[in-house]
């Protein structure tokens, strides 16, 4: 009866134990998470790569507008000519009477970006905690009080990107619009 048992916990225990089978299981992820991390580690260089930037853009965040900072390059002096403006949502009544946009999305001055030009925006804010968001052109970084925060941006389409504060900053949030054209 003992060899019978003897017998049965030899065969279970092989069924169960494959030195083979274990090492492939083990490699094989590290195989996997390898092929997955080369082009990710490339991508994340890329992304704090500010070597070729030909455009630099100052986004501050105000309580409850956002206010635009760069330098002109269509003047032809020789003094720097920095330009600012300050982009602030419009009301139903100044949207019915352009007659475009999107209610709550729209503003009285549109940030103008260049197609296929690497833009660096410096994130700022004067007050609170914001978020300048653009999710459709991939665009997201808080905007903190004392802190500037950097993002590169090579737009490669054309057209109209809406993005809002997507922090969390004060009762009028929700007012706080952005509007990207890329030309």
């Amino acid at each position: 009866m003992s060899s019978f048992i003897d017998l049965k916990y030899r065969i279970s225990f092989n069924k169960l134990h494959n030195s083979k089978l274990e090492l492939l299981w083990n490699i094989l992820p590290i195989f996997c998470l390898s092929f997955i991390a080369g082009p990710s580690f490339v991508l994340l260089y890329l992304v704090e790569d500010f070597s070729e930037v030909s455009y630099i853009i100052k986004v501050m965040g105000n309580q409850w507008y956002w206010s635009y900072e760069f330098l002109d390059f269509n003047n032809s002096s020789t003094n720097l000519n920095f330009t600012s403006f300050d982009s602030v949502m419009l009301s139903e009544n100044d949207l019915l009477a352009q007659n475009y946009g999107f209610r709550l999305l729209e503003v009285n001055n549109r940030l103008k970006l260049m197609y296929l030009i690497n833009t660096c925006f410096l994130v700022t804010s004067t007050d609170v905690l914001h978020s300048w968001a653009v999710p459709s052109l991939g665009l997201k970084t808080d905007a903190c009080p004392g802190r500037i925060n950097r993002m590169v941006l090579w737009p490669s389409r054309q057209g109209i990107f809406y993005g809002q504060c997507s922090e969390i900053c004060g009762i009028n949030h929700a007012y706080m619009p952005i509007v990207c054209v890329v030309e």
